[in-house]
């Protein structure tokens, strides 16, 4: 696969889960902010990118984003899920779906949701939720009824992604996905289709490959049950053909770049950062505060210009510098990039 600049700027590190250790409810909720949701949209955007072109479709036109924690500052209540996602659930529409409550009552907004998952234990996974609320028994046999209407390709496909279903009720996942998904699994605690959980680091050499692969998979699934939900025919059957043909030319693009690889390879000389150098997660985050959340070299910000954000050390480590919280001050990856370890500019 190849990957822009923007992808290769998605890194999820060992230190990145003590935010979830934060005592301070509100605290943590910002700094989850601030700190994941640059990096997950980025990864969403990009992967969305692949979508348009795999099914042909425009992904933004039909989609809405979904973000979690969805704190803000003057809330009168901050809850803390004890996880974050960015992800995509279909657009509300003028009239009601043809889904309806467990109270009779009709839904107007979509209960799909796909998402890119970060947990406490320094995971990242793809995840489609189904239905997220008590939805109708006629909306879950007819989620039932495609996919067995499709299972015989379906299912080698989603093996070929390494996705499994998974469910409340443990019993469950023994049987074939379309018998899985039963009213009994209703809710929020109901069935939902996984990739496995990478663990930190992730980047676009390790885990970021598999994880949009198998969301450009489940997005096929996932526009199928909000079709399903607005009473449309839905066309999984052609976008899973869609699906293969791109995934085919896909690993046959990563055999020819490995050959490529072994004829012309070369060392290249890395730039020495300091910021790569360990800080302690604690101060590393202060430091990010302190600044605003902002690059003090641009002004771009994590949250208005989605920008990743470092922590430099002013004086070099390699020239003497501590890690004192004097000598350390925030910038974005190109900002740092540029000023490398052979300036002592304090900005």
């Amino acid at each position: 696969m190849q990957v822009n600049n923007s992808i290769d700027q998605v890194i999820f590190e060992e230190r990145d889960t003590q935010i979830f250790n934060i005592p301070d409810t509100k605290t943590k909720l910002s700094t989850l902010q601030n700190y994941f949701f640059p990096r997950l949209e980025m990864l969403l955007r990009y992967t969305l990118n692949i979508v348009a072109e795999v099914y042909d479709v425009n992904p933004y036109e039909r989609m809405t984003f979904v973000y979690c924690p969805n704190h803000r500052d003057k809330a009168k209540e901050n809850k803390d899920f004890g996880m974050v996602h960015i992800g995509v659930g279909a657009k509300r529409g003028d009239k009601p779906l043809k889904i309806i409550k467990r109270n009779g009552q009709p839904f107007s907004f979509h209960p799909t949701y796909l998402t890119f998952k970060v947990l406490p234990s320094g995971t990242i996974h793809a995840e489609l939720l189904p239905f997220r609320q008590g939805v109708d028994d006629a909306y879950v046999s007819n989620i039932s009824g495609i996919i067995e209407k499709y299972s015989d390709v379906l299912m080698p496909i989603l093996s070929l992604a390494h996705i499994s279903h998974k469910t409340y009720n443990p019993f469950y996942e023994f049987l074939p996905l379309y018998k899985a998904i039963s009213p009994e699994e209703v809710g929020y605690n109901g069935i939902k289709l996984v990739s496995p959980k990478y663990y930190f680091p992730v980047d676009s050499n390790r885990g970021l490959y598999e994880l949009i692969v198998a969301f450009t998979l489940l997005y096929a699934l996932a526009e199928s049950f909000i079709c399903i939900g607005e009473g449309k025919e839905p066309n999984l059957g052609k976008m899973l053909e869609q699906f293969k043909e791109w995934y085919i030319k896909l690993e046959n693009y990563e055999e020819d770049k490995e050959e490529d690889i072994e004829e012309d390879f070369e060392l290249l000389e890395i730039s020495d950062l300091d910021s790569y150098s360990f800080v302690r997660a604690g101060k590393w985050w202060s430091v990010l505060a302190r600044d605003k959340w902002k690059c003090l070299s641009c002004g771009r910000s994590a949250r208005e210009d989605s920008v990743l954000l470092e922590v430099d050390h002013i004086i070099p480590r390699s020239k003497g510098g501590s890690d004192d919280i004097i000598n350390l001050q925030t910038l974005c990856k190109k900002c740092n990039i540029g000023k490398s370890n052979k300036d002592s500019t304090r900005l």
